[in-house]
This record gives structure tokens, sequence and C-alpha cells, in this order.
């Protein structure tokens, strides 16, 4: 039985630290996403600068661009799950001291 515990235990340690760093690398991503969206944005606006920018071009009043960065969100809530995760090393000592 405390194999079975011992080895749920690390199974749980790994999949918990596996999906961490998934999380990882999905905000790096999305950072870099929204990085190449803001570039993309500048140059179609630069080459539609005599039509007003994207706005102008499409009658659009209401035309602003704000995408929420919420990659420093989802870092945390990885560094959570790897401190929930952590098990630190753990010694068994006997409940009552013998002289043997």
């Amino acid at each position: 039985m405390l194999n079975q515990i011992i080895r749920l235990q690390a199974v749980l340690e790994v999949v918990s630290n596996r999906t961490a760093l998934a999380l990882d690398h999905s905000s790096d991503q999305l950072t870099q996403t929204r990085s190449v969206i803001y570039q993309i944005r500048l140059v179609v606006d630069y080459l539609l600068a005599d039509e007003g920018g994207i706005c102008g071009k499409f009658n659009s009043s209401e035309c602003y661009l704000e995408i929420d960065d919420k990659s420093l969100v989802i870092k945390n809530i990885s560094k959570e799950i790897r401190k929930l995760a952590y098990v630190g090393n753990q010694e068994w000592t006997p409940l009552i001291n013998s002289n043997w």
C-alpha cells in the first residue's frame, strides 16, 4: 500500500510539472503572438495611411485594438502548480525509539 502511495505521489509530481511546463510554453507563445499582431496592425495602418488606416478604410468609429496580456497570470499559475507538486525529501523515523 505504501509503495502505491509513493508511486502515485511521483506520478502526480511528474504530471504537475509537465502541465506547468506546457502552460509556460503556451504563455510564451501567446506573448509572441500578441507582439506579431501589433506589428501587423502597424504595417497595415502604414500601408493604408492615405485612407485613414484600417479604421478609415472600413469606416469604423470603434477601431481600437487591445489585446490583454495574460501571460503573467499564466506564469503565476504555473509557479503555483510547481509549488503544490513539490514534495521535499522525506525521512522515515520510527514512532517508538527502541534499543536493539
